[in-house]
């Protein structure tokens, strides 16, 4: 009973905060290159009031470094997003399918996330110079270098494609490990209930469970930078998928 009245009292402010969101996004650039920092603090404070209405806690762990331009997570669950854009002025990468998501799509699109055709080669290609032209400008960028979501327990293999982007460019880059654990502190382990698997349906399974629960704690650690000078893309891949796996073994 609970549960639904936390649902029926949040909803509609999360219809609200989305429409809100909608004009807002009216008065930003069509072209992604020409966002400036205010149109990326303007959209850290839309997700911070969206972590709110979904009753996300977020326990955060160690510094996140404003030199570092490109940042590294785990991939979860889709409120990952949500959450790390509500600390982080970032633009994402993520798989071509959202573009077409009605009102997530051009959400995503809107704030400046670069879309790649998961499995097609020249899409591959086509975005490295994409993230280049990102950087040039001084954005920031958040990739999940797994490729696609998973299990919440282990992590799988940092594919070294999106890495090319920055292989020996002395630019920073800064892992982030990111878990919803069951029953914090008590029970680290990954709560199952917010993992989804690439189907829109699940998406909305999981926005539900959130709005019925009083609170959700998600646990965000920031390791230490990588300086990619001297370091070719399969050796950043290597280290920040070490790094990452590292802060989740000891949170076990």
């Amino acid at each position: 009973m609970t549960k639904i009245f936390l649902i029926i009292l949040r909803l509609p402010f999360l219809i609200i905060h989305i429409l809100t969101g909608l004009f807002i996004l009216v008065f930003f650039p069509k072209n992604k290159l020409h966002l400036k920092k205010i149109h990326f603090s303007i959209a850290v404070v839309w997700m911070r009031i969206l972590i709110f209405i979904f009753g996300l806690q977020i326990q955060s762990k160690g510094e996140k470094n404003d030199g570092a331009l490109v940042f590294v997570c785990n991939h979860v669950s889709f409120l990952d997003i949500i959450v790390l854009n509500s600390i982080l002025p970032v633009s994402f990468v993520a798989k071509s399918e959202i573009e077409n998501w009605p009102i997530i799509g051009h959400l995503a699109s809107k704030t400046g996330t670069i879309f790649i055709k998961r499995g097609v080669k020249e899409s591959s290609d086509e975005i490295i110079p994409q993230i280049q032209n990102h950087l040039a400008n001084g954005n920031k960028i958040l990739f999940f270098p797994e490729g696609r979501i998973g299990d919440g327990v282990t992590v799988r293999k940092f594919h070294s494609k999106l890495f090319y982007s920055i292989s020996k460019s002395k630019i920073k880059i800064q892992p982030v490990s990111i878990r919803y654990p069951k029953n914090y502190p008590e029970d680290l382990t990954t709560d199952n209930n917010l993992t989804w698997s690439d189907d829109s349906k699940a998406l909305i399974n999981v926005g539900l469970k959130c709005l019925g629960r009083f609170s959700t704690i998600v646990l965000v650690s920031f390791e230490d930078t990588i300086d990619t000078s001297n370091l070719e893309a399969t050796e950043i891949a290597k280290l920040s998928a070490d790094s990452v796996v590292k802060s989740l073994s000891n949170l076990s």
